[in-house]
């Protein structure tokens, strides 16, 4: 326990010296996989298909309010329904338009829980981010995660119904608009997945704020269970057993995601809790405080001492100067003149 306490202390310290880059690097990485998970499952554009595209988008979200990543993820949505049928990118367009209007009026900041949302609901774990989200945030951002599930299930029935979409001639422009309101609205399987989301997020921000011991971990435990109860009653409800076990599974996932997650934003002792009282004038207050747990982590230090190295001067005062001789021009002739008679005498 005292080493994961330590590992968790050098990861705030790390994640709190490079703050701002690990931010950048955190939307990058979940722009990029929520662009190329759109485009695995509906790339219906060819150009949209490229790397380079998901790649430049995501680089853009890096830096820009979370916002943005919803608003990029929703236009590469609506280019490749276009590629599909004009239609269904009218009235996918439409629902765009409200469920922005539903997110800037409630959630206006939380977009990175609808892109993540829609990102693991694809990786078949969906169920942490109700929690997570409960666990991190206000009640409010309950509408987040609906949102982005709902999303989850657009990009599953035009996947699905790709073919009928794109039928041009054998179905007219008014049944491709019919068949798309019908596909994307009548799923039943999709209601049972957002109440059970909404009220797992409910449940979790409402639960870990109880004083009682272990709330939090209450509250993830029940987060899971009310998913778990209301998705498999849906699933029985609507005769398809046979994903019970993939829904058990991703919810057992789901829990260890959670319960790890909660480790690395809050560790508690229950076992040291004090209770204290005081007043003022109007009000008299009973409180109950837990004390973090904290492991002081050595900040080691190494410092390099380098010895100063002192030129001395050498001083030439008093020393003689090894003079230079330079030879003149009557010099240099008698020289040649002599190395010409000593030749011709040498003949």
């Amino acid at each position: 326990m005292v080493q994961l306490l330590k590992i968790k202390e050098h990861i705030y310290r790390f994640i709190g010296k490079y703050e701002i880059y690990a931010m950048a690097v955190f939307r990058f990485l979940v722009a990029f996989l929520a662009f190329s998970l759109i485009n695995h499952q509906i790339g219906y554009m060819d150009i949209l298909k490229e790397y380079p595209i998901a790649l430049l988008c995501a680089l853009l979200c890096s830096f820009l309010p979370s916002g943005m990543m919803l608003f990029f993820g929703a236009l590469l949505i609506l280019l490749n329904c276009y590629a599909l049928s004009l239609e269904l990118c009218g009235i996918v367009a439409l629902i765009f338009v409200a469920l922005f209007c539903i997110y800037y009026r409630f959630t206006s900041k939380k977009g990175i829980y609808t892109v993540l949302t829609s990102v693991l609901g694809i990786a078949g774990i969906p169920y942490v981010m109700p929690v997570a989200a409960g666990i991190l945030d206000r009640i409010y951002t309950v509408v987040a995660v609906v949102c982005g599930e709902f999303v989850y299930f657009l990009l599953k029935s035009v996947n699905q119904n790709a073919a009928l979409f794109s039928a041009k001639e054998t179905i007219t422009k008014k049944s491709v608009v019919t068949l798309a309101v019908l596909q994307i609205f009548t799923d039943k399987e999709m209601y049972f997945y957002l109440a059970a989301f909404a009220a797992a997020t409910v449940i979790v921000s409402c639960v870990r704020r109880l004083s009682v011991d272990h709330a939090r971990t209450i509250a993830i435990v029940l987060g899971i269970a009310v998913q778990l109860g209301v998705i498999c009653s849906g699933e029985i409800y609507l005769g398809e057993t046979g994903r019970i076990v993939r829904v058990i599974l991703g919810c057992m996932v789901s829990l260890v995601i959670a319960l790890v997650l909660d480790f690395m934003i809050l560790s508690v002792d229950y076992s040291r809790v004090e209770h204290t009282q005081f007043e003022d004038d109007e009000y008299y207050y009973y409180v109950r405080a837990v004390p973090k747990v904290f492991v002081s982590v050595e900040d080691k230090q190494v410092k390099h001492i380098n010895a100063k190295r002192t030129k001395k001067r050498k001083s030439t005062r008093g020393k003689k100067v090894n003079s230079v001789h330079v030879n003149t021009k009557k010099e240099i002739g008698d020289e040649l003149e002599e190395q010409v008679l000593k030749e011709l005498h040498d003949k």
